[in-house]
């Protein structure tokens, strides 16, 4: 059975430490105010005024909303895609 992947807008909000999750580095990571780190990422999609980052990348995770995935807690994130980076249904980075 093959997964279909689509684009997928990820809003990722900072938790209370100020951390996301990070595709490309496959981590859960602070970002700084000016979201260095983020700047030659190519999922990076936009800013969410301070309170997060916006990612697009390819994920089997249907949009609950039109406008994209909302993603609360970093590390619950980070174990999802893990699992599906373990199961071969997404890559790593």
């Amino acid at each position: 059975m093959s997964v279909k992947l689509e684009m997928v807008n990820h809003f990722n909000y900072l938790d209370r430490n100020g951390q996301i999750f990070c595709k490309r580095q496959d981590k859960v990571r602070k970002v700084a105010p000016e979201y260095k780190g983020c700047d030659n990422c190519p999922y990076l999609f936009g800013s969410l005024q301070g309170m997060g980052v916006e990612c697009m990348w390819a994920d089997i995770v249907p949009p609950p909303s039109p406008y994209g995935y909302y993603v609360q807690d970093p590390q619950e994130e980070s174990i999802r895609v893990s699992s599906l980076i373990g199961k071969k249904i997404l890559k790593k980075g």
